[in-house]
């Protein structure tokens, strides 16, 4: 997958414009699919700080890219607490021999979402985007825990409310005259000081993510917005031109990741859901604390396996460089694959990892040993673990990563690049079954 980030002036000429509202106006004299889940109490969307736009959406907002794209009616838009979702997945019908499982995670979400039926035999489109949201928000938490911190640490930052009028107007002065309206900083401790920081992880403003089946809506869609021409599943920093002292600069706003059925070849529902977390995954890394540089290949990629198989071990990503050859192997049990490296002496070690700049110099074994080592990271001790990708998000750049590794190694765990390696091996010996 292609991870690169840029941002993206758009410019439409008069007659696009007038194409485009005219033919998105047919549209919007449609009725647009009315939502299942809160059909019968729709006071409930509030209380549970769900809302459906219109919101900022990629380099525009939820109404105008519907118009823009001329899929005003089809597109379900829905805002979470941490998340932005614009997704045109038809309905699902869950296989009879899936059925027990998906009762169970639906009667689960029933505690919060109490119109949803557990015995349902198919997911409708708003059923599968409320599903797709809940699932998410649970991770979201589940990042918070890794990282040792509450969603009350960064409600401590700015809210979006105050990057609007930033982006609108001068950045730092906005920003800065709030935090001196409060009396101060008031920043969790360990958090970086830098100016930009917001309440989503870091970010600014909530992730977002975009789901569509046809291959043709999402490459007009990476067209308009990212300036890209290929298909494949992206990631993308979505930045916003602001001004300070006259001096025009690009700054993050969000961390938006999107996907096309139909070109990823997804062929379950479930394929889609390692989808969203594999991706998620690493933008919650690139978005934690600011993104303002890549923390290393090995320890994006290993944390985004870590997170989908958590879900299910089937369905797998891996991220390439561009140029990359496509992973053209896959296993369901990683465990053992480790296993047979380590005992060989053929798994990459955290010296060489810590070196690689790219996820193009990852292949196969690389990509189970990576997961390994994060697995290793967090269930031996998930406090450090926090502590280890902080100090590397609070570098002020991605300059010398290297050696910033191995210093957050040896303040976090007291380990050297070898004596962590070691530990893995003993730990990977130790844990893992040979079939």
């Amino acid at each position: 997958m292609n991870s690169s980030r840029r941002p993206l002036l758009l410019v439409f000429c008069l007659l696009t414009a007038f194409i485009l509202t005219s033919a998105s106006g047919a549209q919007r004299n449609k009725k647009p699919l009315p939502d299942t889940v809160f059909a019968k109490k729709p006071e409930l969307m509030a209380e549970l700080g769900l809302s459906y736009g219109p919101f900022p959406f990629a380099h525009s907002n939820s109404d105008q890219v519907g118009q823009e794209l001329l899929i005003s009616r089809d597109v379900l838009w829905l805002q979470t607490p941490h998340f932005r979702f614009g997704s045109m997945l038809k309905k699902w019908k869950i296989p009879v021999p899936e059925r027990k499982a998906y009762r169970a995670e639906l009667t689960e979400m029933q505690a919060t979402y109490p119109e949803i039926d557990p015995k349902i035999s198919t997911l409708d489109p708003w059923l599968r985007l409320h599903l797709y949201a809940w699932r998410m928000e649970k991770m979201y938490a589940l990042f918070l825990d890794h990282m040792g911190l509450t969603d009350a640490d960064f409600l401590k930052l700015p809210p979006e409310e105050v990057f609007d009028r930033a982006f609108a107007g001068e950045y730092t002065e906005t920003i800065n005259q709030f935090e001196l309206d409060r009396g101060g900083q008031v920043r969790s401790p360990g958090f970086p000081q830098w100016v930009g920081m917001g309440q989503f992880l870091g970010e600014p403003y909530r992730f977002e993510i975009f789901m569509c089946e046809e291959e043709s809506i999402w490459r007009e869609f990476k067209l308009s917005y990212f300036g890209i021409k290929t298909t494949h599943p992206q990631r993308w920093n979505i930045k916003v031109e602001s001004t300070d002292k006259g001096l025009t600069q690009s700054r993050s706003r969000c961390m938006l990741f999107g996907i096309s059925g139909k070109q990823a070849e997804v062929r379950h529902e479930q394929h889609m859901h390692n989808a969203l977390r594999h991706n998620l995954a690493i933008n919650f890394l690139d978005g934690y604390m600011l993104y303002l540089f890549d923390l290393p290949a090995w320890l994006r990629e290993g944390y985004a396996h870590y997170m989908r198989r958590l879900n299910l071990k089937g369905y797998s990503f891996y991220d390439a460089g561009e140029g990359a050859a496509a992973i053209d192997k896959d296993l369901e049990e990683w465990a053992p694959e480790v296993r047979k490296l380590v005992k060989k002496n053929e798994a990459a070690d955290f010296a060489t990892l810590a070196r690689l700049n790219d996820y193009v110099d990852l292949d196969f074994e690389s990509h189970v040993v990576v997961w390994s080592k994060i697995e290793f990271l967090i269930t031996t001790d998930k406090t450090k673990f926090g502590r280890f990708v902080t100090l590397l998000k609070s570098q002020e750049s991605g300059a010398g990563m290297a050696d910033a590794q191995r210093k957050a190694f040896k303040e976090v765990y007291g380990w050297t690049m070898h004596q962590a390696e070691e530990a893995w091996k003993a730990w990977v010996l130790e844990t893992y079954a040979v079939k």
